[in-house]
C-alpha cells in the first residue's frame, strides 16, 4: 500500500511533524481511501500506546532524590572507610563461579573447572581455595593465557575483563 505516500511521509504525519503540504495531501487522501484511513488509525493508536508505555517505563525506573542520596551516601562511606577495594573469600568464590560460568558454554563445565584449577596451580595460589586478593592478578594472567589457547584471543580478552576485580 503506497498510494503515493512514502514511509517517511507517513512517519512524519503520524508523529505530527509533517509539512503542511504533506499533511494536507495525506488528509485528503485518507478522506477517500478506507485502506489508508485504517492504516493511519492503527498506527496512531499504536503510537499512543507506545508513548504511554514509554512514560510508564520512565516513571518506573526513575529514582527519587532521597533514594539516590541514600545510595550515594553509602558509596562515599565505603570509599572513606577503605572497604571499596577489599573483598572477602565469599567474593572471591563468587568471581570464580562467574568465570567458570563464562568458560562453560565454550568448552563444557568440566573443562571450565579444570581451566580454573590449572590457572590456580600455575600461579602463586597453587589451589583454587588459596586464591586471594593478593594473588588474584597472577591467577587471572594464567587463566587468560589458558583461555587464549583453548578458544582464542577474543575470548581471552572477555575472560580478562570479566575477571577484573
Amino acid at each position: 500500500m503506497n498510494h503515493g505516500i512514502s514511509d517517511q511521509e507517513w512517519n512524519d504525519y503520524i508523529d505530527g511533524i509533517a509539512t503542511a503540504d504533506v499533511s494536507a495531501r495525506i488528509q485528503s487522501h485518507c478522506a477517500v481511501c478506507t485502506e489508508c484511513w485504517e492504516f493511519y488509525d492503527q498506527m496512531s493508536c499504536s503510537t499512543l500506546l507506545l508513548q504511554d508505555a514509554a512514560g510508564d517505563a520512565r516513571r518506573g525506573f526513575t529514582l527519587d532524590s532521597s533514594h539516590l542520596d541514600h545510595l550515594l551516601t553509602n558509596v562515599l562511606a565505603a570509599i572513606r572507610s577503605g572497604e571499596g577495594g577489599s573483598f572477602d573469600p565469599v567474593h572471591v568464590k563468587g568471581r570464580l563461579d562467574m568465570l567458570e560460568t563464562v568458560f562453560a558454554p565454550f568448552c563444557g563445565s568440566q573443562a571450565a573447572a579444570r581451566a580454573l584449577q590449572s590457572a590456580a596451580a600455575q600461579s602463586r595460589a597453587r589451589t583454587i581455595e588459596q586464591i586471594t586478593e593478593d594473588n588474584w592478578e597472577p591467577f587471572m594472567e594464567r587463566l587468560t593465557a589458558i583461555a587464549a589457547a583453548m578458544v582464542g584471543d577474543t575470548f581471552a580478552n572477555l575472560v580478562w575483563e570479566r575477571g577484573r576485580l
